[in-house]
Parts: C-alpha cells; sequence; structure tokens
C-alpha cells in the first residue's frame, strides 16, 4: 500500500504530498482544489512504466481528440499536465510503498524532451535495435514527444525511460514498457459505467471461483438477489441477475446504484493487491444507502487487499464512511481535504478523533 505520495509540477498542484495513507482514503474539497487531479495523479504513478497512460487523463475528461501540430512551437497533448502549462519543469510523482515487510521509493518522471541529437543517443542505448524506428521519429518535425524516467530505491537500484512519441498517423512507444509492478484502475464520476467491461471482469473471477464473493456483497443492497450470470444480448456480453422472477433480469435494469456499485466491486476484486481510484464516490446512491455501500467497499477491500483512494462532495457520504469505520473493529480510513489558498493547494488530513469531534460539532471538514 501508499504510505505517501508527493506531487510536483502536476495539473493545479505546485507541490502536495499525502502522508500517513491508509486502506481507505476519501479526498474532500471545494470546486477546482484538485481533488480529480490528484486520482489522475495517482493513476499515472500506478502505471509507473507507461507514458501513453497520458492520453487516457484527458479521455477521463471528455477529451478523446488528439490533435498534432506541425509546427515546433504548437502545444502538444500533454500541456495541460503541467502546473500552469508549463513544461520547461518537469512532472515529479513519488510514492512511498509498503509491500511485504519493506518500504520502496517510486519516483516517476515526465518531460518534453527538447534536444532531439542527445536524446536518439539515449533511446539507442536502451535498445539498438530500434535505430529504424528511432531515426525516423526524431527527424520529423510533425512528432510530438514525452519522455517518462522512472526509479525505484531498493537494493537492485532499477531505472528506466520510456517515450511517447505521436505523430498524425501513429501512436509509438519507445521503447515498449513491461507490465506495472501492481494492478490499478481508475473509475471516473462523469462516464457510464461500461457494462461489457463489467461482464469481462466477472467472466475472470468466475474462472477463478471467486464470483461469489461479489454476488454476497452484493445482497447488502439488493436483498432478492440469488446469483449472476453472463447472458450474450445482440452479440454483447451483459450482466444479469436472478432476483426470484421467471427470467433473468439485465443488472442495469436493478437501477444505476446497483450498477454503479456492482463496478466498484469487481474493479476491487479484479485488482488485488493493487489500487482502486473512485472519482465522486458518492454518485448514483441514494443517501439512505451510503453506509452500505462503504460496507461494502471496505469488505473487499480487505479481501483482496487493495487500497482505495476515493473523492466526494458530500456530507452524508463522509460521515457513512466515518460511521462504517467507527463501529468496525479495524479503523482504516482517513480523511483528507483539499484547500486553495491563493495559488497553492494545501492538504488537511482528518484523523479517527480529529474526524469525530469536528462531525459531533458540525464544524465545515470538506
Amino acid at each position: 500500500m501508499y504510505r505517501s505520495f508527493e506531487i510536483k509540477n502536476f495539473r493545479c498542484f505546485d507541490a502536495l504530498k499525502l502522508e500517513n495513507l491508509t486502506r481507505v482514503n476519501l479526498v474532500v474539497g471545494k470546486n477546482n482544489a484538485g481533488k480529480t487531479s490528484l486520482l489522475e495523479a495517482l493513476f499515472l504513478h500506478c502505471g509507473a512504466y507507461n507514458p501513453l497512460l497520458t492520453l487516457n487523463l484527458n479521455a477521463f475528461r471528455g477529451i478523446e481528440i488528439v490533435k498534432v501540430e506541425p509546427s515546433s512551437i504548437a502545444q502538444t497533448p500533454w500541456d495541460s499536465l503541467f502546473y500552469n502549462f508549463n513544461t520547461s519543469k518537469p512532472i515529479e510523482l513519488k510514492g512511498e510503498i509498503y509491500e511485504k515487510g519493506q518500504t520502496t521509493i517510486y519516483r516517476t518522471t515526465f518531460k518534453i524532451p527538447r534536444e532531439r541529437s542527445e536524446l536518439e543517443k539515449t533511446i539507442l542505448s536502451l535498445d539498438p535495435k530500434l535505430i529504424g524506428s528511432v531515426q525516423d521519429v526524431l527527424r520529423s518535425q510533425m512528432v510530438q514527444l514525452l519522455e517518462l524516467s522512472y526509479e525505484e530505491d531498493c537494493h537492485e537500484g532499477l531505472s528506466a525511460r520510456y517515450y511517447l512519441a505521436l505523430d498524425p498517423k501513429d501512436i509509438r512507444l519507445i521503447p515498449a514498457p513491461p507490465p506495472p509492478p501492481f494492478p490499478a484502475i481508475f473509475l471516473p464520476g462523469s462516464f457510464r459505467v461500461m457494462l461489457e467491461q463489467m461482464a469481462e471482469q466477472f467472466s475472470t473471477l468466475r474462472a477463478e471461483n471467486r464470483h461469489e464473493k461479489i454476488v454476497s456483497t452484493l445482497r447488502m443492497i439488493e436483498a432478492k438477489l440469488r446469483s449472476i450470470e453472463i447472458l450474450t444480448i445482440a452479440g454483447k456480453p451483459m450482466l444479469h441477475g436472478d432476483i426470484g422472477l421467471d427470467r433473468l433480469v439485465p443488472l442495469s435494469f436493478m437501477g444505476g446504484g446497483i450498477v454503479r456499485l456492482a463496478s466498484f466491486l469487481l474493479s476491487i476484486a479484479t485488482n488485488r493487491r493493487g489500487v482502486v481510484l473512485i472519482d465522486e464516490v458518492e454518485n448514483g446512491f441514494h443517501h439512505s444507502i451510503l453506509q452500505k455501500v462503504w460496507q461494502s467497499i471496505v469488505t473487499l477491500a480487505r479481501e483482496f487487499e487493495v487500497q482505495i483512494f476515493a473523492t466526494t462532495h458530500s456530507l452524508e457520504c463522509l460521515m457513512a464512511a466515518h460511521k462504517v469505520f467507527t463501529e468496525d473493529e479495524v479503523y482504516d480510513f482517513k480523511l483528507y481535504r483539499l484547500d486553495r489558498v491563493e495559488d497553492k493547494i494545501e492538504v488537511v488530513a482528518y484523523e479517527k478523533d480529529t474526524l469525530d469531534a469536528a462531525l459531533n460539532m458540525e464544524i465545515e471538514v470538506r
């Protein structure tokens, strides 16, 4: 799990550090305080070696068009990732990860390389077999480049560099990155749930005979649910539930809340020993079931050893989370508030006792 996470020169953050992170970390703050940007920074850091993930961030915000300009002074698709659009200073992400009894520092740095002659030598030193494609890429003024540097502060002293090259015809990774050190998934608050993806996730659990955990946890919300099956309708696989009728019912017919919660639980269960990032976690849920939602999330997060980072605007949502963890034997929950002070973002952390006192005194914590 992440013990701490530090950001420099990313989106709205000049510098920010979260410390003493725990199993479930809930982030609050006013509009434009950087809640979603924090999740995006974590998503990039979890991806470790893969600069292609930077293009996913704009898609999460509904910007899916990538335009390549012929001018060397034109904006790159990555300009918006840099603090105040200043691409002269690199983005730095640093996470302190605790695993198997030891702590490792993972550093990821993003920058737009300027000197292409030196860059050619650097890339070829990574893999001489790339000489043909590298020379084609670097000699074209139409190509836009992003460099990712990665370091692990451990006994091996692992370090590596990867490049994302974008031109009007193609997107290339130089060299091809390996899989990340641990799994992670980002669940945007404003995107509709991908039903086919959910069917694929359930299929994975079904093959491992772990699907019943999803069904039993969903019964906290829908008591009639007996089982879930995958049926193909119009050539597309979809989840259907048995709720005691004479036929199976598409999960989406049971309401947006049950579908969104199922997407949370499936993401947790299929990212064992990883990280799940949930933006606007309260979306789609009536306030009366928020405690059950949190109970189901924490049950699976502990079962599959997953760390959760979520955002919310809702006081009812954070109060429900606090109540669920307070009534549990283990309080592995923490609240972080992001405050914009002039041009800087500051973080205020709430431990169990301080959060309890603030809520009892009706002090605003959002």
